[in-house]
């Protein structure tokens, strides 16, 4: 059996919560409006490319190096075990730095072109910071 009083408390629990929505909704708002603020959109690919954690910084120069390769392959360049490799690669796909192909048992990884919104063409971080150091360092 409802009694009134239910129906009445029921109401005033929607109405609370669905202040409390607005007043999120309003807060989420702010909040994306402060961030892009404080984060102004970075035009540097130097800037962009060091954004990757160095730990993995070293797997994704072994990909650009060697174009398509396995994670055997980049094991033998950074000198790590292929497992760690692996678990390298698969963090740099998943954030868009690398793409990968797999060709029977293999998986292949190469890089991801980004697309520079100013000119609208493509680019590789990884191949703009080589060619800046490699201005720098001689």
């Amino acid at each position: 059996m409802i009694i009134m009083s239910d129906l009445h408390n029921n109401n005033r629990i929607l109405t609370y919560l669905s202040d409390i929505n607005e007043r999120l909704t309003s807060l989420e708002l702010r909040l994306a409006d402060l961030e892009s603020r404080n984060s102004p959109h970075v035009n540097d690919k130097m800037a962009v490319f060091l954004t990757v954690p160095d730990s993995i910084r070293k797997s994704l120069f072994a990909v650009s190096k060697l174009n398509s390769c396995t994670a055997d392959e980049v094991s033998e360049i950074t000198g790590r075990h292929r497992s760690i490799e692996n678990k390298y690669l698969n963090e740099l796909y998943r954030a868009g730095w690398i793409e990968r192909d797999r060709k029977g048992k293999k998986i292949y990884y190469s890089l991801s072109k980004k697309i520079d919104s100013k000119n609208n063409d493509y680019w590789s971080a990884v191949e703009e910071v080589e060619n800046k150091l490699s201005k720098l360092l001689g």
